[in-house]
C-alpha cells in the first residue's frame, strides 16, 4: 500500500496541471536573457504542456508570479487558471527535443519595473 502511495504521488507531481518551478534549462534562458536574478527566477511559478512550434513537438511553458495571485487573492492551481487571468502571465516559451529553450516576455510595461 506504502508503495502505491509513493506511485500515486510521483505521478501527482507530474501533472501538467499543477504548477512547478521553472526548468533550469529555462532560468539559464531568462537569466541571460532578460538580466534576472536567480532569487527572482525561484519565486516564479510554470505550468508545462505538449506543443507545437513551427512544425516541431516542444514543451510549453507558461510563467506566473505567485506572489501577485495572491495580492489580486486569485488561487492560480491550473493552466485553465491562468488562462482565465492573461494579467498574471509573465513569460511563456519552450524547449524543444534538443533541450534548447525560448522565452518571450508578455509582462506589461509597469510590471515591467517592478520586477526586473
Amino acid at each position: 500500500m506504502q508503495q502505491e502511495v509513493k506511485e500515486k504521488m510521483h505521478l501527482h507531481l507530474w501533472n501538467e496541471n499543477e504548477a512547478k518551478r521553472i526548468p533550469k534549462a529555462i532560468q539559464e534562458f531568462m537569466r541571460r536573457r532578460f538580466n534576472l536574478l536567480p532569487e527572482y527566477l525561484e519565486l516564479l511559478r510554470c505550468f508545462e504542456y505538449d506543443g507545437q512550434v513551427n512544425g516541431k513537438q516542444v514543451r510549453r511553458i507558461k510563467i506566473f508570479s505567485t506572489s501577485k495571485a495572491r495580492e489580486k487573492k486569485l488561487l492560480i492551481k491550473t493552466r485553465q487558471d491562468l488562462e482565465q487571468h492573461p494579467e498574471l502571465l509573465f513569460y511563456e516559451g519552450y524547449i524543444d527535443k534538443e533541450g534548447k529553450a525560448y522565452v518571450a516576455d508578455r509582462r506589461t510595461p509597469s510590471s515591467r519595473v517592478k520586477t526586473a
